[in-house]
């Protein structure tokens, strides 16, 4: 396992988790067109887009239970049938009410697959795979969330042009959720691992006895920043594009370079920690793209600010996986379920906050003083991840 993917579980859980997070992130977009088909105002979009991580924000903690007490796979199933079933309903959604209901459905299902299928990592991975483990499932997320909007986009566009051909995209994400259910049809050795003792237990868990453990919250705080940071990034870039004068074309290869660099960092994390150790890795990281975050604001060239979010990207892409590690082996394994959604509320809450905080920011000064701010947020998380986090400790 040290140089690859062994376990069937873990590559059943991959297999699911790119799948599934495809199919949420055709949605995504195509959630947006389709409230535009139906008359939806800027304003109104807005709103289902809050809808989508505010509902999950405040189940985020019970999630936490829920996982703990039913087992990782009965709520990754319960996932993968909610997105076929939503692909199926937006479809056919013809009122801007009830697409924002469906949204916020859409937000809980995607919340019940990333709680479960991190806590399963968390749960079923040894000590000294963790890193490896949650680099590799991070990978495949990215990869999800990359190649899940470009097909969507090409399969919306083959039947008209958009906003006037979601209908396909949507039937489409359907498929790709029912496809997401074969890995636990097909891969044995998949039953629960916790007995029902193990999961009563885990399911009484209460989130602020998970909070007194140490290490839980600085890595919860550098978790909000770099989550938030990179939700930031894919809505301002458009914004700093227009006013350099990069066609959106660029951009989108810009924001795809940051993904892809990302991906690349995700997959070779466990043998960078193995070699340079957990905490010097997310150190360096998170400093040097504070710096490369600041010195972006001088990126005014599509070249200049393309290569600047390609190192971003690799280096941020490793901050999620390695925080997800470090709440996992702080945690005795009956807690690592709450542990893992209390990190899943404090990133909602920043991907909650941090953008409006990125408009306020920009609405007198530019897109480009949004760097600055991203450049202090990500700095604060290395000091606190300096302060709270050592290899002795890991």
């Amino acid at each position: 396992m040290k140089s690859g993917v062994s376990d069937r579980w873990l590559w059943a859980l991959l297999i699911n988790v790119a799948l599934a997070q495809a199919s949420i992130y055709v949605m995504r977009p195509m959630i947006t067109y389709r409230a535009i088909e139906n008359g939806a105002s800027s304003f109104e979009i807005g709103v289902i887009a809050s809808i989508y991580a505010l509902l999950p924000l405040l189940v985020a903690v019970p999630m936490g239970r829920w996982v703990g007490r039913l087992g990782e796979i009965p709520l990754l199933v319960a996932g993968s049938l909610s997105f076929i079933a939503l692909g199926i309903a937006f479809a056919f959604l013809n009122n801007v009410i009830a697409i924002a209901l469906a949204t916020a459905v859409a937000g809980v299902a995607h919340l019940s697959n990333v709680a479960a299928s991190q806590a399963m990592v968390a749960s079923r991975s040894p000590v000294h795979l963790q890193d490896h483990n949650f680099g590799y499932f991070s990978f495949s997320t990215s990869l999800g969330h990359t190649v899940g909007p470009v097909i969507g986009g090409l399969i919306a566009g083959s039947s008209g042009v958009l906003p006037e051909s979601s209908t396909s995209a949507f039937v489409f994400a359907s498929i790709v959720a029912a496809l997401s259910l074969l890995p636990f049809l097909f891969f044995k050795g998949l039953a629960e691992v916790k007995s029902k003792a193990e999961r009563d237990a885990a399911g009484s868990i209460k989130a602020r006895d998970v909070m007194r453990r140490p290490g839980i919250k600085p890595a919860i705080w550098t978790s909000l920043a770099v989550a938030s940071t990179n939700d930031v990034l894919v809505v301002i870039l458009p914004l700093v594009g227009t006013e350099f004068g990069i066609s959106p074309v660029t951009i989108g290869v810009i924001l795809s370079l940051r993904s892809g660099s990302a991906m690349i960092s995700r997959f070779f994390l466990g043998r960078s920690t193995a070699r340079f150790g957990s905490a010097r890795v997310m150190n360096y990281s998170i400093f040097i793209s504070a710096l490369l975050l600041f010195v972006s604001v001088f990126a005014t060239s599509a070249i200049t600010l393309g290569a600047s979010m390609a190192v971003i990207g690799f280096l941020l892409g490793m901050g999620q996986p390695l925080t997800m590690s470090i709440v996992s082996k702080k945690t005795p394994i009956e807690e690592r379920a709450m542990a893992i959604s209390i990190r899943l509320f404090g990133n909602r809450f920043g991907q909650f906050i941090v953008p409006m905080g990125a408009g306020a920011l920009a609405a007198p000064f530019g897109g480009g003083s949004v760097f600055i701010g991203l450049a202090v947020l990500i700095a604060s998380a290395g000091v606190v991840s300096v302060k709270n986090l050592s290899d002795k400790e890991n």
